[in-house]
């Protein structure tokens, strides 16, 4: 059940976990968001926005296209309701679903990340095809994880990096480099390539 509600929040306890993913993430957030350069008129995707943290973040960028997908209802229904508080709810397209089920832009994106939400991917090298190919060429993906299953350590985040690396690059992705952290419970990983 507490899986569930990280992976696809909904009710009051999907609620409870939002408020634990915000705080847990908030760093690894500015973190993945650093590698990414965000700029002026960048089409930037999230995948799994949760809370909405780092959306929050990314739409203070000036006349950056930005978008978000994730599962939950609960989560779309809160970041809606930020973003509108905020009066910025008309500069982001919020879409309930999976990465898998973006259909092309009218435009292809510059830049696609993820916090803490590749695991919960049912087909990962198919999702990654798919984010390649919705990616201009150029274009840049960063993927962080941070480990939180039993008996993960910091070894176990250095074999996320490589398994993060193979999958990316046999998405069709180049320049691959790997970035570890140091944070809690465990070192955290980066994984960044180009389209």
């Amino acid at each position: 059940m507490l899986y569930e509600q990280f992976a696809r929040p909904s009710g009051m306890a999907g609620k409870l976990a939002g408020l634990f993913m915000n705080k847990e993430n908030e760093r690894l957030n500015e973190w993945t968001l650093s590698f990414l350069n965000i700029e002026r008129g960048d089409r930037v995707l999230e995948i799994g926005f949760g809370p909405g943290r780092a959306l929050q973040k990314v739409v203070e960028t000036e006349n950056v296209f930005l978008y978000g997908t994730d599962p939950s209802e609960v989560m779309v229904e809160t970041v809606l309701r930020k973003l509108h508080a905020k009066g910025k709810a008309k500069q982001v397209g919020i879409i309930n679903g999976t990465a898998r089920d973006l259909e092309a832009f009218s435009q292809p994106l510059d830049k696609v990340y993820s916090v803490n939400n590749l695991n919960l991917w049912e087909a990962p090298l198919e999702t990654l095809g798919h984010l390649h190919s919705l990616l201009r060429e150029g274009g840049k993906i960063a993927l962080t994880l941070c480990p939180h299953e039993n008996g993960a350590d910091d070894d176990t985040t250095v074999v996320i990096g490589g398994q993060l690396r193979a999958l990316l690059v046999e998405a069709g992705f180049h320049e691959v480099q790997v970035h570890i952290k140091p944070t809690k419970p465990n070192d955290s990983v980066c994984a960044v390539g180009l389209a």
